[in-house]
């Protein structure tokens, strides 16, 4: 650029000659005009221009607050420009090529976001970047013309040709701008959310991971890369990225309530308990903290379960049942609701059933049948029909031997599903007739519909092996429960079973070994203990 370096002697050349003339008309005296004949017109030319130009670029940036007066000094410099011959080749007898390439550049930007003109806009950064294809600016404004272009044509039709090709060339255009500038922040952020909106998880987590290094105190980013990350089931990063969100903002509760469920997904029960008990420390004894301590309350207890610790267990799941109650009641104790108070009751409810449904579960299988009895009975009192609840009940009363309400509760759980697979129920019911060595042919129909849903079930071939044995079909027998013991070993229950079909069979030296097997498990088994001396006092 020949003139550039001059500019700041244009501008000093044209203020004096302002201050001149204001100077002059406050004199009696006119001065004496010097003819200067040594002077380089061409030159003088040049630097004419020069300040023509710049004085035209200063007004369209002074006037960026009125678009329209702005575009018209644009389009006036613009002009100026095109009207040298070599204004369309490379460079410009004034101007760089960089130089013009930020003049179309400027103007794309503001009939893009001031003046809603698409069009013009692209055709402006198009020529941007064919005078500089290092044109950051002009890219990143394409980029962002050419995706609104592309959901406009999603909107029309989502499948369209067009639409496809639009999606093309965005994702190459705004990775072309990160290609420029790895800082580019916006740039990142638009390529992450098409990426993450529209297939493309892994460009999307590099986009957000890319975000976190330039701005890394922003929770935004690494929330969006926790939700990639877990989308992709990398639950191991998702953590990671939530922790360092915990981090960021200590007091944000439902995130560290997230991270304590991915602590339980992955196994890691210490630090989801540590989790869950932060957030019950922030939030006991505040209003607003209720559903956050509710949410914890649950997670812990599941927890705790993992750990085979019952009272801790039973403690925090009954905690997160009477927030839940108070709640409820406390909703429908209110005015008449709008819809969406409606809604938050109908969620409530569900909430208020599954913390329930989970309780009567952990006292089935930490053997407190009657207090299971008594949990899923609340369940039901609100939903008569709530089919695992009556699934639930019907176990419970069968563990303790209560034969006719167990089957009572099993059938009508049967009966009102009857196309639907329901294992559990088939093979409760099926298991119950086996042990009170009734309606065996029956009871073999329905553990053997049961295995249908879960072929490999050590439980449902216990209880197949158990009916063949009741039937007197001892290869039948045996075969089921050695092929129970494969799927479900160290079980005392099985290896019981197993030891009688064996025992039926001849084969006392292995009814021995595997009754000796289930006492090291179970030492305190008063049964196992008894047929063990039976068959040792037989020898």
């Amino acid at each position: 650029m020949k003139y550039l370096s001059i500019l700041t002697t244009v501008v000093l050349i044209i203020t004096c000659l302002a201050l001149g003339s204001s100077l002059q008309a406050q004199t009696a005296e006119t001065p004496e005009l010097l003819s200067l004949t040594d002077v380089d017109t061409g030159l003088n030319a040049g630097m004419t221009r020069t300040a023509k130009i710049y004085t035209n670029l200063m007004w369209a940036t002074y006037s960026k607050r009125k678009p329209h007066k702005s575009k018209l000094a644009y389009d006036a410099l613009i002009a100026e420009l095109e009207s040298d011959a070599s204004a369309a080749t490379v460079e410009n007898e004034t101007l760089s090529a960089q130089g013009i390439s930020f003049i179309y550049a400027e103007r794309a930007t503001l009939r893009f976001s001031k003046l809603q003109d698409i069009k013009g806009a692209e055709e402006d950064a198009e020529k941007a970047i064919e005078f500089n294809p290092e044109n950051v600016n002009a890219t990143w404004i394409l980029g962002k013309i050419i995706t609104t272009r592309f959901f406009s044509e999603v909107e029309r039709n989502r499948n369209s040709q067009r639409a496809v090709d639009l999606k093309e060339r965005m994702f190459s255009t705004l990775k072309r701008v990160i290609e420029l500038n790895p800082d580019h922040d916006e740039a990142h952020f638009y390529l992450g959310s098409m990426g993450r909106d529209f297939g493309q998880p892994e460009l999307a987590i590099d986009a957000f991971k890319a975000l976190t290094r330039i701005i890394p105190y922003d929770p935004r980013y690494h929330t969006e890369l926790a939700k990639l990350y877990e989308s992709q089931n990398r639950l191991q990063e998702a953590q990671q990225s939530y922790e360092r969100v915990v981090t960021i903002l200590p007091q944000q509760m439902n995130t560290r309530n997230h991270l304590g469920q991915l602590y339980l997904q992955t196994g890691d029960y210490p630090a989801a308990i540590k989790t869950f008990l932060a957030v019950l420390a922030a939030t006991e004894g505040s209003k607003n903290g209720i559903p956050n301590e509710i949410e914890a309350h649950l997670g812990i207890s599941l927890a705790y379960q993992a750990q085979n610790n019952f009272e801790k267990a039973e403690h925090h799941i009954i905690r997160a049942i009477v927030l839940l109650e108070a709640r409820v009641l406390s909703m429908r104790s209110g005015a008449r609701s709008s819809r969406a108070r409606r809604t938050e009751r109908i969620k409530l409810a569900e909430g208020l059933r599954d913390a329930r449904y989970t309780l009567a579960q952990i006292y089935l299988r930490f053997n407190s049948p009657q207090k299971a009895v008594q949990t899923f009975a609340k369940i039901l009192a609100t939903d008569a029909n709530d089919v695992q609840a009556l699934i639930g009940i019907g176990i419970a009363y069968q563990m303790i031997d209560d034969v006719p309400q167990a089957e009572t509760y099993l059938r009508k759980a049967i009966d009102l599903s009857p196309n639907a697979e329901l294992p559990d129920a088939y093979n409760a019911l099926g298991y119950l007739y086996a042990e009170q060595g009734i309606k065996l042919d029956e009871a073999a129909v329905l553990v053997r519909r049961a295995l249908k849903s879960v072929p490999t079930s050590g439980a449902y071939l216990d209880s197949l092996g158990l009916i063949y044995l009741k039937q007197g079909k001892l290869d039948a027998a045996i075969e089921n429960l050695e092929q129970a013991n494969k799927h479900l070993p160290d079980t005392p229950e099985i290896l019981l079973h197993l030891g009688d079909a064996y025992l039926e069979k001849g084969l006392k030296d292995r009814a021995l070994k595997t009754l000796e097997d289930a006492v090291r498990l179970e030492p305190d088994n008063a049964e196992l203990l008894q047929k063990l001396d039976d068959i040792k006092s037989s020898r």
